[in-house]
């Protein structure tokens, strides 16, 4: 019986499991397993060590440590990345999302163990951007560069200069400028006429039942907003719904005074210019027995000539831009020093001193030191040579 070593060819009876020399198979099995007694096929054998072979597996073995140490440096070095601390988001609130607490009381949920902070609409702190209060000084100049400016084109030759109260009704007043700049009140009628009172339009369809927001749902009212504006003219522009908070792309400009809409439309503009078109308008006949003017009235085009919704989002833009550029220095400058060096640490642009005799090898030699003359053999030959022999032994 021979013992197995580190140097024997040891193998392996798939059928059997039993395990053998490679040579007591091969020569003398005769296709046996020779413990069990049963017979076996030559792809049933398997290696289980040869050391006068080297196999896939031991080739395979560093190259597959090596992509792993490669992979984990890479890992660690993108993990360093992130942890380089960024600025929060400009829409972050500072309540939880609450993801956290529904994940564990919700079957329906993948359970969370990290809380994420809620982020605001960015319309809505535009909307509170735009309403919030300014200070006393330059007041007026302040509310003026809060405030829209639109041109009304109707087809009756004429046009109505509306001003928007952005920042009383800021919702109602983007709602308007953005259908307006997306051609939704093009050629649109004014559908419903009713002298001494009001003028309607707004619907595309030119019904009266249709007409979808900015949002494509109906959106807030705004009447009960600090310091909203009443219907206490003519000329008002207010906002047509069906109820609560049913706002779409319908609004109406006053004949006179109504103050019983008060609390149930929300004004958001009035009428600044073209009064002899809204005079026109309000002349028109009706269809007997209907509020529908009995001749088309139509916006043929809005045109938009201040709009403070866009001058914020020309600030925000520049405002992202500047954190972006000025966040983290010290990585800046680190990556600009890293593209001003070459691979030997020299400086892009800067030639190399010769610095001799400063350090390394042949900090010694003084090549600028001017080479002195060789001394000449005439110096020598005043010298007296000394005699070299025996002499006598007269002293000894």
């Amino acid at each position: 019986m021979k013992p197995f070593s580190e140097h024997s060819h040891i193998v392996a009876i798939a059928t059997t499991g039993n395990v053998f020399l490679s040579d007591s198979v091969s020569k003398f099995a005769g296709g046996r397993d020779l413990v069990a007694d049963v017979s076996f096929k030559k792809e049933d054998i398997i290696t289980l060590q040869d050391p006068h072979r080297i196999t896939t597996l031991s080739i395979a073995a560093p190259v597959m440590a090596l992509n792993k140490s490669v992979e984990e440096a890479s890992k660690a070095k993108e993990a360093a990345k992130s942890d380089i601390p960024t600025k929060p988001a400009n829409n972050v609130s500072p309540f939880a999302s609450g993801h956290t607490g529904a994940s564990l009381t919700s079957t329906s949920l993948d359970p969370m163990t990290k809380s994420d902070a809620a982020m605001f609409d960015e319309e809505e702190l535009m909307f509170d951007d735009i309403s919030k209060e300014r200070p006393l000084k330059n007041q007026k100049k302040n509310l003026a560069s809060r405030r829209a400016y639109v041109r009304m084109v109707t087809n009756l030759g004429g046009s109505l200069n509306l001003e928007l109260f952005c920042e009383k009704a800021p919702k109602t007043c983007y709602n308007f400028i953005m259908l307006a700049k997306s051609g939704k009140y093009d050629n649109c009628p004014f559908h419903r006429l009713i002298p001494g009172f009001m003028i309607q339009g707004g619907d595309p369809t030119g019904t009266g039942t249709g007409g979808q927001s900015h949002w494509g749902t109906p959106f807030r009212d705004e009447f009960d907003m600090p310091k909203a504006e009443k219907h206490d003219a003519r000329g008002v522009l207010s906002m047509a719904n069906k109820g609560m908070n049913s706002n779409g792309s319908q609004f109406f400009l006053t004949f006179k005074p109504t103050p019983h809409l008060d609390g149930k439309h929300t004004v958001f503009g009035k009428l600044v210019g073209g009064e002899d078109v809204l005079d026109a308008m309000e002349s028109v006949p009706c269809v007997p027995g209907t509020d529908k003017p009995a001749k088309d009235i139509l916006i043929t085009e809005v045109i938009i000539y201040q709009d403070p919704f866009e001058e914020y989002k020309a600030r925000l833009a520049r405002k992202l831009e500047h954190q972006s550029q000025s966040a983290d220095p010290k990585k800046r400058r680190a990556e600009t020093l890293e593209d001003s060096m070459t691979w030997f640490g020299q400086k892009v642009g800067e030639q190399p001193k010769a610095d001799v005799g400063q350090g390394g090898v042949g900090k010694y030699l003084k090549l600028d030191a001017p080479v002195s003359a060789p001394k000449s053999a005439g110096g020598d030959a005043g010298k007296k040579k000394r005699k070299l022999g025996f002499g006598n032994f007269d002293n000894w």
